[in-house]
């Protein structure tokens, strides 16, 4: 009894090394696992994100063309939707870059975003290609 005592209730404190190392390892296993997920879904997260913004500007550019019949040609770009089409025009695009392109003659409009996992989100005069 003494014994069973003296190993189960000893005045040591403490983790031993290996009991640390076992702890660190299970941490790398589910860092492993977790940030390849969370990446995925920031990435999706994005895309949606440059799908909407796209809508939205093709949506205002539509209100546009029915005030003005017809849209804004390249050279004034959408910047020419800021106020009353749109409250804020975005500049940049999800990832931080400013790859929204806007290309118009004034009948039809280009408009694209460039994903760096999708490739080129395109809207032409309303309709979406993805």
């Amino acid at each position: 009894m003494n014994w069973l005592y003296r190993h189960l209730y000893r005045n040591e404190k403490g983790f031993t090394l290996v009991e640390l190392m076992i702890v660190i390892i299970i941490l790398a296993i589910l860092t492993g696992i977790a940030v390849p997920s969370y990446m995925v879904l920031r990435t999706r997260a994005r895309e949606a994100a440059a799908k909407a913004e796209l809508m939205n500007i093709a949506t205002a550019l539509e209100m546009y063309q029915v005030d003005k019949e017809a849209y804004p040609i390249t050279s004034s770009g959408i910047a020419a939707l800021a106020p009353v089409y749109m409250s804020v025009v975005p500049t940049t695009d999800p990832w931080g870059t400013a790859s929204y392109a806007y290309v118009s003659d004034g009948t039809t409009y280009k408009l694209t975003c460039n994903s760096p996992t999708e490739g080129a989100l395109n809207i032409t005069n309303g309709q979406p290609d993805w």
